[in-house]
């Protein structure tokens, strides 16, 4: 059986490597001139990429998170040839982060190594759980893949300064770090020291009629989300495996909390939001009754996840909570965020963010 298994995997390998020689005489040209730059990536493994690539491809699943994080260095589009799926169902960013996104090459949410290395690429960004489905192949025909993880404040740090190693643009890196914590620091002061309501973070799924939800475990960004916005995550007292965890209404009924907030990734939130409100079973919740359900509010994104938009999905929460805290109208944080990190001045921002603005937005 293990000769046959090895059999296997040369001929597979033969066969990437005949499909896209490209790939792999540029990593052995790169190694051959004792070029490139080393980097260590979110699964801790010493990666070697070209000085300058020309030829990156973001693949696999999340891509719309590994595309935003890029997006936020310039002059990325130039380096960029090929790009997975972007759209989560609330309509697609990337065209607004690069205006050259009819000309790239675009991959299916399942594209397999042989679709990736058809490209060409000089590096491949992949997020940091899709290495035994799609990276390694990737790996062995030669091809430099640094994985991204992306999952909560310090990962994010962490993963953008790895970015502005590969791009070359540490100084860039240490800004966007610099207004994550600015913005984070701002917001824990403010909120330290307010008394925190009771609140379940609930992911929706399902559409027309029929909702399903889902509560993230402990350490995943959407509890961090609520802390930083001044709430009590209750439901952490439940014993939860590493993934999402579906609940039914018996159990967020126990809870009872003092707020509900809502997170869509495929439709508006306050559809959700709506549906069950007029349910006489859930109006039997308090924060229902205390018209204290809210929807996290969206754009092209939902701001209730591991992107760039996660501040915003903090700040947005504090504001929701304890809006006797802040001055500064809402709006302006929005429009700030975009500026900041994605250099949109205010007429971009206002043709291109503000028509897609849903949820629970605050004046």
């Amino acid at each position: 059986m293990g000769g046959r298994r090895r059999g296997a995997a040369v001929l597979l390998l033969s066969f990437i490597l005949v499909l896209v020689p490209f790939g792999s005489v540029a990593a052995d040209d790169a190694a051959d001139s004792g070029g490139g730059t080393t980097v260590s990536d979110a699964l801790g493994r010493t990666v070697t990429v070209p000085d300058d690539p020309s030829r990156i491809v973001l693949a696999g699943r999340a891509v719309a998170l590994l595309a935003n994080a890029l997006y936020l260095f310039p002059d990325v589009s130039e380096r960029v040839v090929a790009v997975g799926k972007t759209n989560q169902g609330l309509g697609d960013f990337f065209p607004v982060l690069d205006d050259n996104a009819a000309d790239k090459s675009r991959l299916g949410q399942s594209a397999g190594a042989e679709e990736v290395l058809a490209r060409e690429p000089d590096l491949v960004i992949l997020k940091n759980y899709m290495r035994d489905s799609l990276g390694e192949a990737i790996e062995t025909a030669g091809v430099p893949v640094v994985y991204l993880e992306l999952e909560t404040p310090e990962q994010y740090n962490r993963d953008v300064r790895i970015i502005g190693q590969i791009l070359g643009q540490p100084e860039r890196a240490e800004e966007v770090v610099e207004a994550f914590e600015r913005r984070r620091s701002q917001l824990a002061e403010v909120t330290s020291e307010v008394e925190k309501p009771d609140v379940v973070l609930l992911s929706v799924s399902g559409r027309g009629g029929s909702s399903s939800f889902r509560v993230a475990p402990e350490g995943w960004m959407q509890g961090t989300q609520v802390e930083l916005g001044g709430g009590n995550p209750i439901w952490f007292d439940r014993s939860l495996s590493p993934g999402w965890n579906e609940v039914q209404f018996e159990q967020i009924a126990l809870w009872d909390p003092d707020v509900i907030v809502l997170v869509s990734y495929g439709r508006p939130a306050e559809e959700v939001r709506a549906q069950i409100e007029s349910d006489a079973q859930w109006r039997t919740l308090q924060a229902v009754q205390e018209d204290r359900v809210l929807a996290m509010p969206a754009d092209y994104h939902s701001w209730g996840q591991p992107d760039t938009r996660w501040i915003l999905g903090a700040e947005w929460l504090a504001h929701a909570l304890h809006a006797e805290e802040f001055d500064e109208p809402f709006g302006e944080r929005i429009y700030a965020f975009f500026n900041e990190f994605y250099g949109m001045d205010r007429s971009e921002y206002r043709r291109s963010i503000e028509p897609r603005l849903s949820g629970d937005l605050l004046d």
